[in-house]
């Protein structure tokens, strides 16, 4: 009895060398002969059997000792032609069915007793006949179920099935016919491994295999090495070649005492197996196998066909989905985000999916079954990194990226679609973990078995149904989904384009409003101040206690309106201003700045740090100063009553870490101003940046207009950048912002 054992090391069965087995098998004759001399220079061993002359009196002797000479004569001519079929040729008094082809520098010439089986004309009859049951099944399934049927009733095996593969390699039996005595293999999956990778090359390659008596012993060559090459001839293109040990010990477990596998080819790869088995030997004779050939040959084409019919038809359904969600995404510009929330069913249908994600510079629109925002934020931070053009599928996220694997309910499968090459925004569609069982034809795992020296590779004894549980994955997602991804993103980039050139207008109007009506309030203000301070000079004492408090919180109200309407003036100005682009000195130009402050900067007891010499950059000077001080201000304020307070300046240089990577180009700076401050909630850390949004009462932490963040964030888009925050009560706050590119 075998001894327990762990996953083996298939690569062993990847490598072996399958073409160089150095053998055939015993129902035909192999002669390999030079050229132009037609010199024989390999006789396989079964030669006096089947051609009256044991190698040895073959070997360097012409081939026309052999041949008839009519056959001769054939035969070269064929050799003269691009592509050489089958031939009927006469040798030592009987015919045969020869196959040339070229190897290792030689012409291998596969000779096979044409008996007393199917001729080729009545083989060919038999596909014609055929091809009405062919034409009437309808669908895929339909189609591979007939050709089953009809390659049993050319061949006689006792069971025919039709044997897909998916995109790892492993087989399902999507179609049988079969006696009733055979097992049925109808549905079950088959790994990898069974099929390696070289054997498939090899069904690629060449489309039919037979292996006529699984049981016999495979006749060797003359010379088994060739001298020239030192290793056996390449067998590579040879029908007759004798079968990998390993694989003859599978038939054996399987019961199996013949077998013939035709290749379903589409598209120049392998798309499945139509796989024969007999319980006793059978040999399929050459008219007949090149018969099945043709008929393979026309499902995988009529399968390829149907095929393009049900993927056109889906391609048009989905546009048909893409064109109605577009018009109603244009018919409400103001507000996409809601807009494509409440197109729900038209988003999700685009891909099959059933939840999406789409990050457009803002906090995620989460539609569907999605994760949570902070998952979706991380993961795009994740994603960023990664290196793909057009777009990212995977129905095994959580095995990509581990956090995934606790949300595998709502996002086992991802599909993705980037937005913008230099910044983290995507469309993310999700699918849901299916868990399926899978029946597999007995354990795939293959077992090692000690032997001297080494261990070796056996193919598994059972074929008994063995059912597999499959967790983690969601539904694959199909050409046809990653094509629609593809559409809808080019879509909605024309319609955020769109969006943005009207909103452009709209800003423009309402700063140019802005600007006027903060300019045109700043006198009445003023003069309020001025009636206030004339008040309570000349009546102060009549208006007693209470009547000069009032006043002067009047007085402060103006004062604060009055800020408030210097802020929003230059808001508005930030928003047209026009850049003047230069190469500035950032540490010159910080040391201004914090000359500029330093009686803020005293007044709050605020140690200033800067670790290192800040760069030199391209920016506008003066608009990245009025960042500087805007952050630096900030800074200086939000402090505890007690403790020692600093603020520090610095920058990431392209390439260094930094926590969230997907704000910036690889070759970007990052600055940041650092403070050991209160801190911002997580929940807050947009809203500070809205237009006069304060988190504390307008009397708390020396006051201020709220507006310093909003336009220092507006003053570094102009640039190209972005301004971010980074904190949490209690332990300080981190702002960053990065620069973009100078216009050519």
């Amino acid at each position: 009895m075998r001894p327990p054992v762990s996953d083996a090391d298939l690569s062993q069965c990847e490598r072996e060398p399958i073409h160089l087995l150095g053998g055939i098998q015993p129902h035909g004759v192999l002669l390999a002969f030079s050229e132009p001399d037609l010199t024989l220079r390999v006789v396989s061993a079964n030669s006096e059997a089947l051609l009256g002359r044991p190698p040895e009196a073959l070997l360097d002797r012409p081939l026309g000792e052999v041949l008839h000479s009519s056959s001769l004569v054939l035969l070269t001519r064929a050799l003269s032609q691009p592509a050489t079929g089958a031939l009927r040729l006469e040798a030592a008094g009987r015919f045969f069915t020869g196959v040339p082809h070229r190897s290792d520098g030689l012409v291998v010439l596969e000779l096979e007793p044409t008996g007393e089986g199917t001729r080729e004309e009545e083989a060919l009859g038999m596909v014609d006949l055929l091809l009405s049951p062919l034409a009437r099944a309808h669908g895929p399934l339909g189609l591979l179920q007939a050709a089953a049927e009809a390659v049993r009733a050319l061949t006689s095996f006792d069971r025919v099935m039709v044997y897909r593969f998916d995109a790892d390699w492993h087989g399902e039996v999507v179609a049988e016919s079969r006696d009733e005595a055979m097992d049925s293999f109808q549905g079950m999956h088959f790994p990898a491994s069974d099929i390696p990778a070289q054997a498939r090359a090899l069904y690629t390659r060449h489309t039919l295999r037979l292996i006529a008596d699984a049981r016999a012993a495979p006749v060797p060559l003359r010379p088994a090495v060739l001298p020239s090459l030192e290793r056996p001839l390449d067998l590579s293109g040879a029908a007759l070649r004798s079968v990998s040990p390993v694989h003859l010990e599978y038939l054996a477990n399987m019961g199996v005492g013949a077998s013939m596998s035709i290749s379903l080819v589409r598209e120049g790869r392998l798309w499945g197996l139509i796989a024969c088995h007999h319980r006793t030997p059978l040999v399929v004779p050459a008219a007949t196998r090149r018969a099945c050939d043709v008929l393979a040959r026309l499902v995988s084409l009529q399968l390829a066909s149907e095929e393009r019919a049900s993927v056109s038809s889906e391609l048009a359904r989905r546009a048909h989905l893409q064109t109605q969600l577009v018009e109603r995404l244009s018919e409400q510009a103001a507000t996409l985000p809601v807009a494509l929330a409440a197109q729900a069913e038209l988003l999700l249908g685009l891909t099959g999916a059933g939840g999406v994600a789409l990050l457009l510079g803002q906090t995620p629109v989460l539609v569907g079954h999605t994760p949570s925002a902070h998952d979706v934020d991380e993961l795009a931070t994740w994603l960023d990194g990664q290196h793909f053009e057009g777009t990212f599928q995977t129905e095994r996220l959580g095995q990509l990226h581990p956090p995934a694997a606790e949300y595998t309910d709502v996002a086992s499968g991802l599909l993705a679609v980037r937005l913008d090459e230099a910044s983290p925004r995507f469309i993310l569609w999700f699918r849901p973990e299916v868990a399926r069982t899978v029946t597999w034809a007995g354990n795939p795992r293959k077992p090692v078995v000690p032997g001297p020296g080494a261990s070796r590779l056996h193919p598994r004894a059972s074929f008994d149904a063995w059912k597999e549980t499959v967790r983690g994955a969601g539904t694959p997602w199909t050409p046809v989904d990653v094509a629609a991804a593809m559409g809808f993103r080019s879509a909605l980039v024309g319609v955020l384009l769109r969006h943005a050139a009207a909103l452009a207008r709209s800003n423009a109007e309402l700063d140019a409003f802005s600007g006027t009506v903060a300019h045109d309030l700043k006198e009445p203000l003023r003069g309020i101040q001025q009636y206030v301070g004339f008040l309570l000079e000349d009546h102060g004492e009549e208006l007693g206690e209470e009547g000069r408090k009032q006043l002067e919180e009047v007085r402060w109200l103006a004062g604060r309106t009055q800020g408030q309407m210097d802020a929003l003036f230059e808001y508005s100005r930030a928003g047209r201003v026009e850049l003047a682009w230069g190469s500035v000195d950032m540490q010159e130009l910080v040391d201004e700045v914090l000359l500029t402050v330093s009686a803020r900067l005293q007044e709050n007891q605020l140690e200033v740090r800067v670790p290192r010499r800040l760069p030199r950059v391209e920016c506008d000077g003066v608009r990245i100063q009025q960042v500087w001080a805007n952050l630096l201000t900030n800074a200086a304020k939000y402090h505890p009553s007690s403790g020692p307070r600093w603020v520090e300046l610095g920058f990431h240089g392209p390439g260094e870490p930094l926590s969230h990577p997907a704000r910036r180009r690889p070759d970007a700076y990052v600055f940041y101003v650092k403070d050991n401050g209160i801190g911002i909630a997580g929940r807050f850390h947009e809203d500070i940046f809205e237009m006069f949004r304060r988190l504390h009462p307008a009397h708390a932490y020396g006051g201020g207009s709220g507006a310093g963040l909003a336009i220092a964030r507006r003053l570094v888009r102009l640039h190209g950048g972005e301004l971010w925050v980074e904190s949490a009560p209690g332990q300080g706050s981190t702002f960053f912002f990065t620069l973009g590119e100078r216009p050519r």
